[in-house]
């Protein structure tokens, strides 16, 4: 009868601690539970300049993608789930699901924006040890490079092993950066070591070619690593350690280049990730710079924007870039383990009818 009687007045405790905090915590599930306070616009350029970019949201697992209440988490306790460690690559598909290596996971996780949540790929086939690189075809098939394993995965969104990309002639060397032109059916990817980009058929992942060679002359390469293609099937290639992009037709021919080492507005300094957008801007995430430089289709530099920290729109050792179809811009914030989530101001932006500090843009 004793311990019963401890129990029961241990209930009774643990009840009476909980309306207490219900009670105490009341204003404040009031007022962010009913009434949350609007943070400030974080756009780019400063004023007076109009506003080309605007920050958005910051994605760090699944839960960022489900309609949070802030009051119910105060109250009930936040939703424990697979959280982001340290992000790296990044590819966002045609229905806006969002694939993200991580290396510190030795995962590759999908965060699909329909159904709100975030899964594993390499849960089942425990396969990946460094991903760097992703991309899909628009088809099922997902193509991840591992820079530690030297081999390129075929796998469906399931996570299953299909196959693994034949090697060429030459094996891989550190496979990074890797893009699937479901345009021109091209599938590219970036032989870091090997200081080339080979280029395969994307329906039937065979080998076609090999672009580049090491040097600093045009269409060579040094230590190349992320990669693009735009609408008209243009390649882009961020040649790493010559501090240049270099740009290549459909049909692997040079076309020209920007960018050289330097710490001013337009120079490089630890490039990385590279995306362009709709209307053909080309963006480029400088590691060293903390920031996302914006490139016209010559290669004149327009803005750029973010900067040093982890408050909202800035970076620390930024990595992937990649640009949906709305021209949401999405940021690999590797040190502060995030996704940063931009929006180009630009025509679909306007034909939305964004909005930065309540007004309509320009």
């Amino acid at each position: 009868m004793a311990r019963d009687s401890r129990t029961t007045w241990f209930l009774r405790r643990a009840c009476v601690d909980a309306l207490r905090r219900a009670i105490l915590l009341l204003p404040v599930l009031i007022m962010y539970g009913c009434a949350p306070t609007a943070l400030p616009d974080v756009a780019w350029p400063n004023p007076p300049d109009a506003p080309r970019i605007k920050y958005n949201r910051d994605i760090r697992g699944g839960r960022d993608l489900k309609p949070s209440s802030i009051a119910a988490e105060i109250l009930l306790g936040a939703e424990e789930a697979m959280s982001l460690r340290k992000p790296m690559g990044i590819y966002v598909d045609k229905s806006s699901k969002i694939f993200v290596t991580d290396t510190a996971l030795s995962d590759v996780l999908l965060l699909d924006t329909v159904k709100k949540d975030m899964v594993s790929l390499n849960s089942k086939a425990k396969i990946f040890f460094k991903p760097i690189g992703v991309a899909t075809d628009g088809a099922g098939k997902v193509f991840v490079t591992d820079s530690q394993l030297d081999k390129v995965v075929v796998l469906n969104e399931k996570g299953e092993v299909l196959s693994y990309l034949e090697e060429g002639d030459i094996p891989f060397k550190q496979p990074t950066g890797i893009y699937a032109d479901q345009t021109n059916r091209r599938l590219y990817v970036t032989d870091t070591h090997h200081h080339h980009v080979k280029v395969y058929d994307l329906d039937t992942q065979k080998y076609v070619k090999t672009i580049g060679r090491r040097g600093k002359d045009e269409g060579e390469f040094n230590f190349p690593s992320h990669i693009t293609v735009d609408s008209k099937g243009n390649l882009y290639v961020v040649d790493t350690m010559n501090g240049r992009v270099q740009i290549f037709d459909g049909e692997g021919r040079f076309m020209r280049a920007f960018g050289q080492f330097g710490d001013v507005p337009g120079m490089f300094a630890r490039p990385k990730g590279i995306a362009v957008d709709s209307e053909g801007h080309i963006y480029v995430v400088d590691a060293a710079f903390n920031n996302v430089q914006i490139f016209d289709e010559e290669g004149q530099i327009l803005m750029s924007f973010a900067s040093y920290g982890n408050d909202r729109g800035q970076l620390i050792l930024p990595a992937g870039v990649s640009i949906d179809k709305d021209d949401f811009i999405y940021v690999v914030d590797s040190w502060n383990r995030r996704v940063a989530v931009y929006e180009y101001l630009g025509k679909k932006a306007k034909a939305r009818g964004t909005t930065v500090k309540g007004k309509a843009i320009e």
